[in-house]
C-alpha cells in the first residue's frame, strides 16, 4: 500500500456455496495484480464480509491464499450442506424443507456420533480447526465482520478494532466465523460467550459501505478510496430454486422467497449507493463491484455444492473477468497508485 492517503477495502459479500463465485474471481483479480495471494491482507486497510464472506474475510486475514480457502467449498462444503455423513449434497426437497420447519429444525442441524462430519457440526469443526486459538487480534490487518445478536435484538459489528461501537475484539475468530454464517432455517444459531448469534446476511450482506466507514476511521486524512466489493452473483437464494414467479404468490411461496428479497435488497442498495458516489459525485472513489446475473434455469440456491454447479460458477467467473477486463484494469491502476 504504497499511497498514505489512499484507503483500500476488500468487502466480500455472503451467499453460502455461492461465495466459490467470488473466491474464483478473486483468484484472477490476485493473477493480474502480481502480488504474492499470502500478502493479501497486506494490501488492505480493511477487509470486512458476511456469512461465507466474513468467513473467507477473517481466512484472508490470517495470511491464506485462494487456493488454501478453496477446500472449504469443494471439500467440506458438500458434506456440511448434507443430511447425512455418508453421502455428500444431499439435500431436503420442498417437502422435507417444510417438515424441518416445522418441526424447528434447521435444514443441517447435525447430531449424534458423526456429528462433525457433517452440517452444521462439521462447520463448527472446521472453522475451529482452521482458526485454531487465533482471536481477532490476529488479524494482519482491520476487520469488520456483521451478525446479528439474537437474544438481544441487536444489529452488531465484530472487529479487532477498539470502538465502542464494535464488540468480540478478542474472540476467537471461530465464533465470528460461525456467528456471522448462521443462516436461518438452514443452519442453527451460534451461542458464544453468553449469547446468541444469527447471520450477518439479515444485518448487511454486502459490508461494503461499514468496511468504507471504518477504513475512513483508520486513516482520516486519506483523500482517496479504492473498493474493490465481490459479490456472490444475483439469483435464487430461496428455499425453492427455479421456480417461476407468478402473479399470485401463496404465503409459503413468499416466505421461501424472503431471504434471497431481503438480502439481495439491502446488498445492491449499498451496491447502488457506492457506484453513484464513484460516477456522480466529487469525490475520489474508485469502486469495483463483480456480481455477475446468474442463469434462472439453474439452481443456484446457497447449499448447492454439485460440482456442475461449481464449474458453472468458476465459468461464469471466468467469463465476467474477460470481459470486464478493461474496467478491472483501470480500478487495479487506481488500488495500487
Amino acid at each position: 500500500m504504497s499511497d498514505v492517503n489512499t484507503i483500500r477495502i476488500l468487502s466480500l459479500d455472503g451467499g453460502g456455496e455461492r461465495g466459490y463465485l467470488s473466491l474464483q474471481f478473486l483468484k484472477r483479480f490476485i493473477q493480474l495484480w502480481g502480488i504474492d495471494p499470502a500478502t493479501l491482507a497486506q494490501q488492505f486497510d480493511v477487509i470486512c464480509g458476511t456469512s461465507i464472506g466474513g468467513l473467507m474475510a477473517l481466512y484472508f486475514s490470517l495470511g491464506k491464499t485462494p487456493d488454501e480457502v478453496e477446500p472449504f467449498f469443494t471439500v467440506q462444503g458438500p458434506y456440511i450442506f448434507s443430511l447425512t455423513s455418508l453421502t455428500p449434497s444431499v439435500r431436503p426437497n420442498l417437502a422435507a424443507k417444510l417438515a424441518l420447519i416445522a418441526a424447528n429444525t434447521p435444514f443441517y442441524q447435525s447430531s449424534g456420533p458423526t456429528a462433525s462430519d457433517y452440517g452444521s457440526g462439521l462447520l463448527a469443526a472446521t472453522a475451529q480447526a482452521e482458526f485454531g486459538a487465533n482471536t481477532l487480534q490476529n488479524a494482519q490487518t482491520n476487520v469488520i465482520i456483521p451478525a446479528y445478536q439474537y437474544d438481544t435484538s441487536t444489529y452488531t459489528l465484530f472487529s479487532n478494532l477498539n470502538y465502542p461501537e464494535f464488540i468480540g475484539q478478542n474472540a476467537l475468530m471461530s465464533d465470528v466465523a460461525l456467528s456471522t454464517s448462521a443462516a436461518p432455517v438452514y443452519l442453527p444459531a451460534w451461542t458464544f460467550g453468553g449469547q446468541t448469534y444469527l447471520d450477518g446476511g439479515v444485518y448487511q450482506n454486502n459490508p461494503a459501505s461499514t468496511g468504507r466507514t471504518l477504513a475512513q476511521m483508520v486513516k482520516p486524512l486519506a483523500n482517496r478510496c479504492c473498493v474493490l466489493s465481490l459479490g456472490t452473483g444475483l439469483g435464487t437464494r430461496g428455499f425453492d430454486p427455479g421456480a417461476v414467479r407468478v402473479s399470485n404468490p401463496t404465503s409459503i411461496e413468499i416466505i421461501f422467497d424472503l431471504f434471497s428479497i431481503a438480502s439481495t435488497g439491502c446488498q445492491e442498495a449499498i451496491d447502488e449507493i457506492l457506484y453513484l458516489e464513484s460516477t456522480y459525485a466529487m469525490t475520489q472513489l474508485y469502486y469495483y463491484r463483480f456480481q455477475p446475473i446468474l442463469d434462472p434455469e439453474l439452481d443456484t440456491e446457497l447449499d448447492n455444492t454439485d460440482p456442475a454447479i461449481l464449474a458453472y460458477y468458476d465459468t461464469v467467473a471466468e467469463t465476467t473477468f474477460n470481459n470486464d477486463i478493461d474496467d478491472i484494469s483501470t480500478f487495479l491502476g487506481h488500488l495500487i497508485a
